[in-house]
């Protein structure tokens, strides 16, 4: 039993679909009706000359075979189980067989162009049947070993003797590498539509995590230092879990790489900025993807991580931070607040104007070239925070 249709050189592993398949498909249910088409074409035009032919009986015989095998064919193609690989081809080698008894049952006919073998268009079916199971490979080797039947039987240097041959090799392959195309197109939309059925899945997940499980660890970690010794302990604990299940949420995928391909120009934005948590920053993003360009992503997540650097740097030993991402209108909102030892607004007006602690190239002229606007606020005692408000989108 054939299983699976190898590729076609050059096609890649996406274009190989199992035989069983292409046999459902609504190819072979028009292909059988036009097998039907052309043999009864056939048959009239063998009954019109069969007075002129040299073996009536033979004729006869030969155009019972075409109807035999096109219904044997038929249910063969109807059934559910995969058509044997032997079948397709059988039928090819019987076509030709029968496209040879055009020798002794016919007169000759001293004119090339006047000439049709017994088996006439009916022929062209059997090449057609493999095209559409095989892809270009199967259509352009099945037509061409008819192709040299009908050849050897009328050769020629006339235009209309070598003509009809090579015209059934062009569009038989012609058909297989349509074939071959839509096979691909397949490939390509049921990727698709599992790398879909993946991000909703982790949507789903990442909703029913983050509206329960992260902020019962987040308040647990929050609180759990008031709740004496135990409650640290359990507070650190809760909160080295929730940065291990936002580590787990973030490297789910049912493939990775195919939901990448849906998108080679957008991020989420919500899983870059997941990177940044750990003991001392705790980052809550939506349920939902924030999508945004590459690039675009890349220069705001360096903002952020600048903002991060400082509050490490000059927060104090003991400080931490909150990373919150969100989306209004059009635009995405970040806010980073600390609960360090904060400052006199007008000491980081001179820091910036100074080009010192990267507020004015790493922040603000990043958020700027963004097209958005960063704002500061902070005061003695009191800690930082940062609010970056970019556009989704670049503005025409």
């Amino acid at each position: 039993m054939l299983n699976a249709v190898p590729a076609p050189a050059g096609a890649g592993a996406a274009t190989s679909v199992p035989l069983t398949e292409d046999l459902q498909r609504p190819q072979f249910r028009v292909l059988v009706m036009v097998r039907y088409a052309l043999l009864a074409i056939t048959v009239a035009a063998n009954l019109v000359r069969l007075p002129q032919a040299r073996m009536p009986a033979l004729v006869l015989v030969v155009l019972a075979a075409m109807i035999a095998l096109t219904v044997v064919v038929h249910l063969l193609l109807r059934r559910r189980r995969p058509c044997p690989r032997p079948a397709l081809w059988a039928d090819l080698v019987l076509t030709a067989g029968l496209t040879l008894l055009s020798l002794p049952a016919l007169d000759p006919v001293p004119e090339p162009a006047a000439y049709l073998p017994v088996t006439g268009f009916w022929l062209l079916t059997s090449p057609l049947l493999l095209a559409a199971a095989y892809g270009c490979r199967g259509g352009a080797l099945s037509s061409t070993i008819l192709a040299i039947v009908v050849f050897a039987l009328r050769p020629g240097a006339d235009p209309v003797t070598w003509g009809m041959p090579l015209t059934m090799i062009v569009v038989t392959t012609g058909i297989g590498w349509m074939v071959d195309q839509m096979h691909q197109s397949t490939g390509e939309r049921e990727r698709f539509q599992l790398a879909a059925a993946a991000m909703s899945e982790r949507q789903r997940l990442n909703r029913i995590v983050h509206d329960g499980v992260l902020q019962v660890l987040a308040m647990v970690a929050r609180d759990g230092r008031s709740l004496g010794p135990r409650g640290a302990l359990l507070g650190e604990q809760a909160l080295q879990a929730e940065h291990q299940l936002r580590s787990l949420l973030q490297d789910f995928d049912i493939d990775p790489e195919r939901a990448q391909r849906t998108d080679m120009t957008h991020r989420n934005f919500s899983s870059i900025l997941d990177r940044h948590a750990s003991g001392r920053v705790t980052v809550s993003t939506p349920a939902d993807p924030i999508l945004l360009e590459g690039a675009r992503a890349r220069e705001l997540d360096a903002a952020i991580t600048e903002a991060l650097t400082n509050v490490a740097k000059h927060a104090g030993p003991q400080a931490r931070a909150w990373v919150l991402l969100e989306t209004e209108d059009n635009d995405v909102l970040v806010s980073i607040r600390d609960n360090g030892v904060g400052g006199d607004p007008r000491a980081f007006e001179d820091a910036m104007r100074n080009g010192r602690l990267g507020m004015k190239h790493s922040i603000y002229g990043r958020i700027r070239d963004l097209g958005g606007v960063a704002t500061l606020h902070t005061a003695p005692g009191r800690g930082v925070e940062w609010e970056f408000r970019v556009p989704l989108e670049v503005l025409p």
